[in-house]
């Protein structure tokens, strides 16, 4: 039967040494695994971003019980991207976040022999939004000639507080760099369809990139048209001392109409030199016609162009030849009224 004595080697040993010369030869306490695990800190250096945008994880204040053996440090973003392992002496990473949402961050510290530690933060949870702002083109499209392009002007409105730059690639191989408080700006395009994309930045770096709404350039291959007015009484000459008529262009708008006059009789041809304003004598064959006996009259905002015109008198008839081009250089051929002046 066991009586109760210690049996073997160990009860010997136990016997002759006694409970307290056991603790003291290190036989008794607690093992190794029952160590507490790692502690540590650890900060964001923002947790509200926009898209696109980074945040940084700091550690501070680590104590681990088991120094020649370093914890093994996870770090959840919380965005269902791949757990990240840090290297062992990391102190810092960094994570950019693609999509708007709520995330918390969660750090594992773990011993080799599996004790876990304790990770603390002052705020773990990431809030990421679009960053604000709208940006258009104050048209979606212009006419300019074949070969040409046209200035387009960009606006900018509800640009957050704390952004600090704004950049603008025009997706041409160039890019523009503006302050937050920009309301415009404008780029020079060639013939075809185009659109900006404009990135926000601040501390946390770049926000993820807004593209606006197509922008197209296109040929203008259509004419102008005009027209002359006629007055009220076309018999009489004072009722030509002004000469009006009317210009349009649907596409390019309108740049100018060029106005010829002359007048004659059975014997004599005179043109008119704006210039000089002064009516002058012309000789088939041998007088040579100035540019100054060509007006190119703008049109104002109803389409309107007019001249005045001293010199006319009964006994003449009058030609008043004109043309409209457009700013795309097409014009819809000269065209001309001619007039007898009876009074």
């Amino acid at each position: 039967m066991n009586s109760g004595r210690p049996r073997g080697l160990a009860a010997m040993l136990t016997l002759a040494l006694g409970a307290g010369t056991v603790a003291g030869a290190g036989l008794l306490g607690s093992p190794a695994w029952a160590d507490g695990g790692p502690t540590a800190t650890y900060t964001l250096d923002s947790t509200s971003i926009w898209t696109g945008q980074q945040v940084t994880l700091t550690q501070s204040g680590l104590v681990d019980e088991t120094p020649d053996t370093a914890p093994v440090r996870t770090v959840d973003w919380g965005d269902s991207s791949p757990v990240e392992t840090l290297p062992a002496d990391a102190v810092k990473a960094s994570h950019t976040y693609a999509a708007n949402g709520s995330y918390p961050v969660k750090v594992t510290l773990a011993e080799a022999d599996g004790a876990e530690g304790t990770a603390t933060f002052a705020a773990n949870t990431v809030q990421v939004a679009s960053a604000v702002g709208s940006y258009k083109f104050s048209v979606a499209s212009n006419w300019t000639w074949e070969g040409g392009g046209a200035t387009a002007k960009l606006l900018l409105a509800n640009i957050p507080a704390n952004t600090t730059r704004v950049w603008v690639n025009w997706n041409d191989g160039k890019t523009s760099l503006l302050n937050r408080t920009h309301t415009s700006t404008t780029h020079y395009y060639p013939v075809g369809t185009h659109a900006a994309t404009i990135t926000l930045e601040n501390s946390q770096g770049m926000a993820a990139p807004v593209t606006t709404r197509p922008y197209t350039v296109n040929v203008d291959y259509t004419r102008p048209s005009s027209t002359l007015k006629m007055p009220r009484k076309p018999t009489r000459a004072s009722y030509w001392k002004t000469i009006q008529g009317t210009a349009k262009d649907g596409q390019t708008g309108m740049d100018s109409v060029g106005v010829q006059l002359w007048k004659w009789t059975s014997t004599k041809d005179y043109y008119f030199n704006f210039s000089t304003r002064k009516w002058v004598r012309y000789t088939p064959n041998k007088t040579k016609i100035p540019k100054a006996a060509v007006s190119w009259r703008g049109v104002d905002s109803k389409g309107i162009w007019k001249l005045s015109v001293p010199g006319l008198s009964k006994g003449y008839y009058l030609e008043v030849d004109y043309v409209a081009v457009d700013r795309a250089g097409n014009d819809d051929g000269w065209k001309y009224k001619v007039q007898k002046l009876t009074s």
